[in-house]
């Protein structure tokens, strides 16, 4: 649900402020109100050089993948950008399998990647001939899908066993000086404060966005595996079209509609055609 919302209120944001204060401004919030919190459960931040190779490598995600899709707010619905994420699972699964030398994946797994990605191209495809310049909006957050997923991986290669807290809090304060470095030299020092709907879009992502999202990211992380928790990304794009034509009068046409269905066939294709397969086999094996 978290994730669902995320895609609108950075749109809302990012629309109203300038895109990496924007950013920079929630991964704040949440960092401000992490470490109370982490003090409060008597937990400790782990500086051993396992957990800063395990920070920063969840700040790719943190910072890479949030801080690309804020650009690519400027010139994608909130809705395209969640689709666009879908790409997660499978980009996970490819680095697991360089980088955690995994099992191969299933014939069926592969079938629901290619039904998941046809259902993006057939969404996307609409969208593209609509706004102008939306190839560069398609391009950098293809970047931050990307690093969102290189960074699942790479967090589970270190296996530093931190807790979720600890590896959130510490993942937050390795992005900052990224976020700062990035809104010096791409937006300038801004003006005024943002006011209104942007403002509340921030504190929303500070603290569900951001902490909540990013605790429970991690939790489930050091439990499943990377490309398996990259899923969820699958499940969003319905949801987030739904907020985005409710609250932001995004259109969702025919065609974005078929792409979602397709996606979701191949959400459950991927997750449980290994299963199925399974069953399937026994089944005859007994009968036989």
């Amino acid at each position: 649900m978290v994730w669902s919302t995320t895609p609108l209120a950075i749109s809302w944001s990012a629309s109203g402020w300038l895109p990496a204060w924007s950013a920079m401004g929630r991964m704040l919030i949440a960092a401000c109100l992490g470490y109370p919190l982490l003090r409060m459960m008597g937990l400790k931040m782990d500086l051993s050089r396992g957990a800063l190779r395990s920070y920063s490598a969840a700040a790719l995600g943190i910072w890479g993948g949030m801080y690309f899709a804020y650009l690519s707010a400027a010139w994608l619905p909130s809705g395209i950008m969640s689709l666009l994420f879908g790409l997660a699972p499978l980009l996970s699964g490819l680095y697991a399998r360089w980088w955690l030398k995994s099992a191969p994946l299933d014939k069926l797994q592969w079938m629901g990647f290619a039904l998941a990605l046809s259902g993006l191209a057939v969404a996307v495809s609409d969208s593209l001939a609509l706004p102008p310049g939306s190839w560069k909006g398609v391009l950098t957050m293809l970047l931050a899908v990307n690093c969102f997923a290189a960074s699942g991986v790479l967090v589970q290669r270190e296996r530093a066993g931190l807790h979720p807290l600890v590896q959130t809090e510490g993942a937050l304060l390795v992005s900052l000086p990224l976020y700062l470095v990035c809104a010096l030299i791409v937006d300038g020092v801004p003006q005024a404060l943002p006011e209104g709907r942007p403002m509340a879009a921030i504190l929303y992502l500070g603290i569900f966005g951001s902490l909540i999202g990013y605790l429970c990211y991690y939790f489930v992380l050091s439990r499943l595996s990377a490309s398996t928790v990259a899923l969820a990304t699958l499940i969003t794009p319905i949801f987030a079209m739904s907020l985005g034509a409710v609250l932001n009068d995004e259109l969702i046409s025919s065609r974005v509609l078929a792409g979602a269905l397709l996606i979701v066939i191949g959400l459950c294709a991927y997750l449980f055609g290994p299963q199925w397969r399974a069953r399937l086999t026994s089944r005859r094996l007994s009968q036989g």
